[in-house]
């Protein structure tokens, strides 16, 4: 059988060179690229998940951050990569 194609979804360095190359010369004279690769990176990530809200959870040592669309389903991603981490350790 064949496979499926994917969507191609441009990874955020490729995302972040058109971006910065989109930008003019004058923004990008008066702007660091490392500054702008730190503010790029968090428009991306809620671009990317603009439907979804992040929660942050902490347990004991471990801080796990999840994009979900409610509370019990972020519950449930949390624990799910809680016992992952603790499965690889």
């Amino acid at each position: 059988m064949l496979d499926k194609t994917k969507p191609f979804r441009a990874n955020f360095e490729t995302a972040f060179e058109r971006w910065w190359e989109a930008q003019p010369p004058s923004y990008r004279e008066r702007t660091d690229a490392s500054t702008a690769r730190t503010s790029f990176r968090a428009g991306y990530a809620a671009g990317r998940n603009a439907d979804l809200d992040r929660y942050i959870f902490t347990v004991g040592r471990l801080r796990i951050t999840v994009w979900a669309s409610g509370l019990l389903e972020a519950k449930r991603k949390a624990l799910a990569e809680a016992e992952f981490r603790a499965a690889k350790n």
